[in-house]
């Protein structure tokens, strides 16, 4: 990004409305809690959403760098379809050096978290103290994640974030508009959450924690279920 760019709206990592419409346009739902614009097309669009560590609802929100872009997304999806973290994840193990960027790409972003907070006001998340995301740092659990990063970060930070958008070059690369049809463009843009999180909008601290305590209690009789990540 050139200097002239950095004043140019279109390049801000201030999100504007029409940012907040793209973005919900792109996901499908309305767009929460976006701090600032983490990444952007060539064209100016957005491709990451610089979440807030905590959510206006209350719940911490670990992924900061929210990978949007519909187009990037179905490239990443294609890599962990063809067994890519499982690769990457391995050579981690094996290779010291590798390991040891990795780790510090993660605490790069749980400094870089920590700096969002204070921009938006939510202050420390004590609830995800030392947890990155995306498996970090001694695994690979969601390469959208580690994408989204190394798109916000810039190159040199998350090494496995690199990895994967030069992988990705076949469908996408970071010079390249590929925002034509990618979303739809037409009527208004999404405004009724269906995702899971509708049921906790708006609810304060300890509703929160009365509605955690009544979901453990009925996973307590029923099959125990695996951690989740969403991205």
């Amino acid at each position: 990004m050139t200097q002239q760019d950095q004043h140019d709206d279109r390049y801000s990592r201030t999100p504007s409305e029409r940012d907040l419409d793209v973005l919900s346009r792109q996901l499908g739902r309305p767009v929460r809690d976006v701090v600032e614009i983490g990444a952007r097309c060539a064209c100016g669009n957005p491709l990451v959403a610089t979440t807030a560590p905590r959510l206006s609802n209350g719940i911490p929100f670990p992924t900061t760098y929210y990978l949007t872009h519909p187009v990037v997304t179905a490239a990443v999806s294609r890599l962990e379809a063809e067994g890519v973290m499982t690769e990457m994840s391995a050579r981690l193990a094996a290779d010291p050096d590798l390991g040891a960027r990795y780790r510090a790409a993660h605490e790069a972003y749980l400094t870089a978290r920590a700096a969002v907070g204070e921009r938006a006001g939510t202050g420390p998340v004590p609830e995800i103290d030392g947890v990155s995301a995306g498996g970090m740092p001694t695994r690979v659990k969601c390469l959208h994640v580690l994408v989204g990063h190394a798109l916000a970060a810039g190159p040199g930070v998350n090494p496995l974030g690199d990895e994967a958008i030069g992988r990705i070059a076949e469908w996408w690369t970071p010079e390249r508009c590929s925002c034509e049809g990618a979303w739809d463009t037409t009527g208004q843009a999404p405004h009724a959450d269906l995702s899971r999180h509708t049921r906790t909008q708006g609810l304060g601290p300890e509703e929160l924690e009365a509605k955690r305590a009544a979901r453990r209690g009925a996973a307590g009789h029923a099959a125990p279920a695996g951690p989740t990540e969403e991205t």
